[in-house]
């Protein structure tokens, strides 16, 4: 299955904005990585901003949980559901 993005139209760093060495992030991984594809709640990051330094969003903490939170909310408004919806398809709320 393609993956997409509900939050970004352009495959763009969403930190940083490059067009270079673009990765795509699935925010709710683990055992959510599969409805993550499914429901587009993927990222575009440069490798930089992915897992390629200490500002990745796998090593900074603050950057991973502001991605989750801002996709919540994207998620909420795309599918027009309720945070019970959205905990019940990926197990807690992160707003």
């Amino acid at each position: 299955m393609d993956r997409f993005s509900i939050l970004q139209d352009e495959k763009r760093c969403l930190v940083c904005d490059t067009t270079q060495n673009i990765h795509t992030h699935e925010v709710f991984y683990g055992r959510n990585r599969q409805k993550s594809i499914e429901d587009g709640c993927c990222v575009y990051l440069c490798g930089r901003h992915h897992n390629q330094s200490k500002y990745g969003i796998h090593f900074n903490q603050e950057l991973n949980l502001s991605v989750k939170k801002t996709m919540e909310t994207v998620w909420l408004k795309h599918y027009r559901k309720t945070i019970d919806d959205f905990i019940e398809r990926f197990g807690r709320n992160y707003l």
